[in-house]
């Protein structure tokens, strides 16, 4: 598992969050975009958790890239942003799931376990709302 997340407490959130659900699970953590397109192509994620706003990219086009570099890798992109165009341009990018920030604990194991079951390359209509 991959996150790429710039905010600190968040992305240790994150983690720790993941990490007491999957306890075995290695966890790996970029603060931009750079790092995560150069962690993903030496460590090939299963799971990328992808923040949109990142100081040096924009996370949807991060995702469309790495979807593109690694098909079977499931991205969850993760925002505070509530607008229905970055879901949209979520889903365009190839993105299993998106996650408002604001509800990241009740929505991100399901969405985890779902990405990890791969029962499905292509999210649900659930996943991406």
């Amino acid at each position: 598992m991959l996150i790429v997340e710039d905010q600190d407490q968040m992305r240790r959130m994150l983690r720790e969050y993941l990490q007491s659900a999957y306890k075995d699970a290695v966890i790996l953590e970029a603060t931009d975009g750079a790092r995560g397109v150069e962690l993903c192509r030496s460590q090939r994620p299963q799971l990328v958790l992808m923040d949109v706003a990142l100081p040096d990219a924009n996370g949807i086009d991060l995702t469309a890239q790495i979807t593109e570099m690694l098909p079977q890798t499931a991205i969850i992109v993760i925002s505070q942003h509530a607008a229905q165009v970055y879901i949209e341009r979520s889903r365009a990018a190839g993105a299993f799931a998106y996650i408002n920030k604001a509800v990241v604990y009740r929505e991100l194991l399901p969405a985890v376990r779902r990405a990890l079951s791969g029962s499905s390359s292509r999210p649900g209509k659930e996943d991406l709302q």
